[in-house]
């Protein structure tokens, strides 16, 4: 269902009902959702498209029209949820209250696997053996999971996960005017996007030789996914390598 032409176009044709939302364009959700909308499917930061939340009042939006429509809504937390922005999931930041929430990556610390959350009232719908998976619910993958949800809970407070995110504020702020924050909100956490002035995929190999290892999206967006347990001194470490990264890059562009 996902929008991107690059993910789409291998796997088409895919369901053909599916409509496509401007993120953040609270007009344009009220005139695409109806009675017959099955489901509203919303990444609460959207990821690949430059590390941006979605707006309070979007988020009000998608409230209304599940509540006018009978929509479900559908949260995908994939890349925001289990503490990666300072809150366990982004949605509870947007007041949102899913009937399904998809988690992943940051699950099982490294390890695949994948898991839906549900509502009561999507719950009380499901019976055993409705939603199956050859790989779904095996040892190692679950073990995993329950050590990332153990450390979570047992050895990281809220705040001190928000208070970890401000070691990498930096970039922005370093890098000579190259870059420039597109979302105070989320540039103050451990998910981070740096908007640069130039497409940023040299960046990525460039980082890579000097040790640091971060990925590009949106064109001209460096995303920088620090684990939760960094410390300052890691950080710092890893800021003073990224800044000749990008010094370089922008040297010979």
């Amino acid at each position: 269902m996902t929008s991107d032409e690059h993910y789409r176009a291998p796997f088409e044709p895919l369901l053909p009902t599916v409509k496509f939302v401007r993120t953040n364009d609270p007009a344009a959700l009220a005139a695409a959702v109806t009675t017959s909308t099955a489901a509203i499917i919303a990444e609460s930061v959207i990821g690949e498209g430059g590390i941006r939340p979605l707006t309070p009042a979007f988020a009000s939006a998608i409230t209304e029209a599940c509540a006018k429509t009978g929509a479900l809504l559908i949260a995908d937390e994939i890349q925001s949820g289990l503490g990666r922005t300072g809150h366990p999931f982004y949605f509870q930041a947007l007041g949102l209250e899913p009937h399904l929430v998809a988690i992943g990556k940051a699950l099982g610390g490294g390890v695949p696997i994948g898991a839906a959350l549900f509502s009561q009232e999507v719950a009380d719908t499901v019976s055993h053996r409705d939603h199956g998976s050859t790989y779904g619910g095996n040892l190692l993958a679950c073990r995993a999971a329950l050590c990332v949800l153990s450390e979570l809970v047992r050895r990281r407070s809220r705040r001190e996960r928000q208070a970890r995110g401000h070691l990498v504020r930096a970039p922005a702020a370093r890098a000579g005017g190259e870059t420039r924050d597109r979302e105070g909100s989320t540039r103050s956490r451990p998910h981070v996007g740096v908007e640069l002035t130039r497409d940023a995929g040299a960046v990525v190999p460039a980082a890579l030789e000097r040790g640091v290892v971060v990925n590009r999206t949106a064109e001209r967006v460096v995303r920088l996914l620090p684990p939760l347990v960094i410390t300052e001194a890691d950080a710092d470490e890893a800021l003073n390598r990224l800044d000749p990264a990008l010094g370089a890059v922008g040297a010979s562009a």
